[in-house]
């Protein structure tokens, strides 16, 4: 039985879960934990959906598939704490620990590297070999003399909101003007024509594209909430898919979308998301974006299954 970890709210596990046999997965939905029971112990586990009495265990778990666990209706915790963050926080943990005694014995699917997490630092690294990449800096205390010329945009390493459920959006700012007692992250900006976003699915791509000047600013997430379905499907060279799995194959990710900027025929790297929304990209599988994905989870659980032992 596969296992997937994710909110009420996550439109691409509703697609998947119309691919995959309904009775082979128990969705888990992390934000509405009075719709479930669990118990972990020296023996193994369980976890209950109460509505349906489906339930999986150390026995029947054959994959886990991480989607979304998060919180859309996010709190504000006063300073000496409140037993809601304190629920949130311990049921986080747990099924993070078990994500990752998953992970060890080898029932994670699509959505983990074999050669460790890549973050936007690493991935800056690793992705000059592969694309151009625009000069960045991350930074604290000092600014760096090559941001005090040209024009730069601000970005978040995270997406931690910032006051009143805000979230930080990319933007272009003058460097001279941010307060050096935080940490900074700036790119400098890449005037291209047009923004790709690519999703890798275990060797396969799916690219699609949208102009730059259809954002109303720097950072296309906006774009995406008024207008979802302005991003067609495009094509990527032969040199392009090629670098975009020398990348993957580096990184030992197996799925994950990418974001760059195509500027003067070529692709500007900004980074890649290992377990990036796309369900947007293709809601009524009329490209075969979900099928692609649903494909990909049920060959990967075959291959779990085949194995002499999970234990």
């Amino acid at each position: 039985m596969i296992f997937i970890s994710t909110c009420s709210q996550d439109v691409a596990t509703d697609l998947v879960a119309t691919e995959l046999e309904p009775g082979g997965i128990l969705r888990f939905n992390i934000d509405k934990p009075g719709d479930f029971a669990w118990d972990f112990n020296r023996d193994g586990f369980y976890i209950k959906d109460l509505a349906s009495g489906r339930q999986i265990s150390e026995t029947t778990l054959t994959s886990f598939y991480l989607r979304k666990p998060m919180y859309y209706d996010r709190i504000d915790v006063p300073k000496d704490g409140c037993v809601e963050n304190w629920r949130r926080e311990e049921t986080d943990e747990l099924f993070a620990d078990f994500f990752r005694e998953c992970q060890s014995r080898g029932l994670t699917t699509l959505v983990t590297s074999q050669n460790n997490k890549y973050g936007k630092l690493r991935q800056l690294l690793a992705a000059r070999k592969y694309f151009r990449i625009a000069p960045w800096h991350f930074f604290h205390g000092e600014l760096p003399e090559e941001l005090k010329r040209g024009r730069w945009v601000v970005k978040s390493v995270t997406q931690t909101p910032i006051g009143e459920n805000k979230i930080f959006f990319v933007k272009e700012v003058q460097a001279s003007d941010l307060d050096l007692a935080y940490p900074w992250f700036m790119q400098e900006r890449i005037d291209g024509e047009e923004e790709v976003t690519v999703v890798y699915i275990n060797g396969r791509t799916y690219a699609a594209s949208a102009p730059r000047n259809s954002f109303g600013g720097d950072d296309s997430r906006k774009a995406l909430f008024v207008n979802p379905e302005s991003w067609p499907r495009c094509t990527l060279s032969s040199a392009e898919e090629h670098a975009i799995k020398g990348f993957m194959h580096e990184t030992g990710y197996r799925f994950g979308r990418f974001d760059f900027i195509r500027k003067n025929g070529e692709l500007w790297f900004l980074e890649l998301n290992p377990n990036g929304q796309w369900a947007w990209l293709d809601e009524k599988n009329e490209h075969g974006l979900v099928s692609m994905v649903a494909d990909a989870i049920k060959a990967e659980d075959l291959a779990h299954r085949a194995r002499p032992s999970r234990q």
